[in-house]
């Protein structure tokens, strides 16, 4: 009990030192500026059909953001943080709190984790205040829950689905920037996927419609695309958990073997 406590206690530390760290970087500025810039992109695509239809914005500014935006955010952001240690050469000062490696990746995944369920919550605040002042007395309650429902399930499915793209790039040199390109590329490449039935289902990035309720799916597709995104964690925590079982102390070492 003594120990879990203060494991907790570490780990709880750390969550403090991240978050102090962020607030000097300027990373959180950029992230909230995308989302601002993507939203306005959106509307000003075609404000007169926003205008007139009830709730079509908060629906379309979804697949714009999932396609171009969350995951290639998401995944520069784990990777920063991850990345981080080594470029600014903090991690002698790190191995002074009493905790393992695996439980300061941990901790990294849980805010890249937060921070993916904030953008996509933002995105939803700034969606929702705009059809509000749009369409008053029309917008009704239902339709908010369900959008809620879905953005939030869009910021849990996009942390799952760049999830490993997050490790491998991580412990890189620049990795951060990799992650980036890379995650782009393969958020792309959902929107080919998302056409075709079989491919929606399993492409990770477009599962993340089908998890959400946001594309129309079977019970059973709806639960093979949840299966893909917890597979797509489970992968995550298994290669991190490898690198940490590596004799070197730079876990970076293991993306030699691959």
């Amino acid at each position: 009990m003594i120990q879990r406590r203060s494991t907790m206690k570490n780990q709880f530390l750390l969550l403090q030192i991240e978050w102090k760290k962020l607030r000097r970087s300027t990373i959180l500025l950029i992230s909230v500026f995308a989302v601002i810039l993507t939203a306005v992109f959106v509307f000003a695509a075609d404000p007169n059909r926003y205008t007139e239809h009830v709730g079509w914005y908060m629906d379309e500014v979804q697949p714009w953001s999932i396609f171009f935006l969350l995951p290639s955010i998401t995944a520069l952001f784990g990777s920063y943080l991850i990345c981080r240690e080594t470029e600014d050469d903090t991690l002698k000062s790190l191995r002074l709190i009493p905790i393992h490696p695996a439980r300061l990746t941990t901790v990294k995944l849980l805010l890249t984790f937060l921070f993916a369920l904030v953008l996509s919550l933002l995105l939803f605040t700034i969606t929702c205040l705009t059809e509000l002042f749009l369409h008053r007395t029309a917008l009704s309650f239902p339709l908010i829950l369900r959008m809620f429902l879905q953005y939030l399930s869009n910021g849990i499915g996009v942390f799952f689905a760049v999830s490993p793209l997050i490790a491998f790039c991580a412990f890189r040199k620049n990795g951060q920037w990799a992650a980036l390109i890379v995650t782009e590329i393969y958020s792309i490449g959902g929107l080919f996927a998302a056409i075709s039935d079989p491919y929606r289902t399993y492409y990770p990035i477009a599962a993340i419609f089908q998890f959400s309720g946001y594309y129309p799916a079977t019970l059973k597709n709806r639960l093979l695309s949840v299966m893909i995104l917890i597979s797509c964690g489970m992968f995550t925590f298994f290669f991190l958990w490898m690198c940490q079982k590596c004799k070197r102390e730079d876990p970076h070492h293991i993306l030699n073997m691959i």
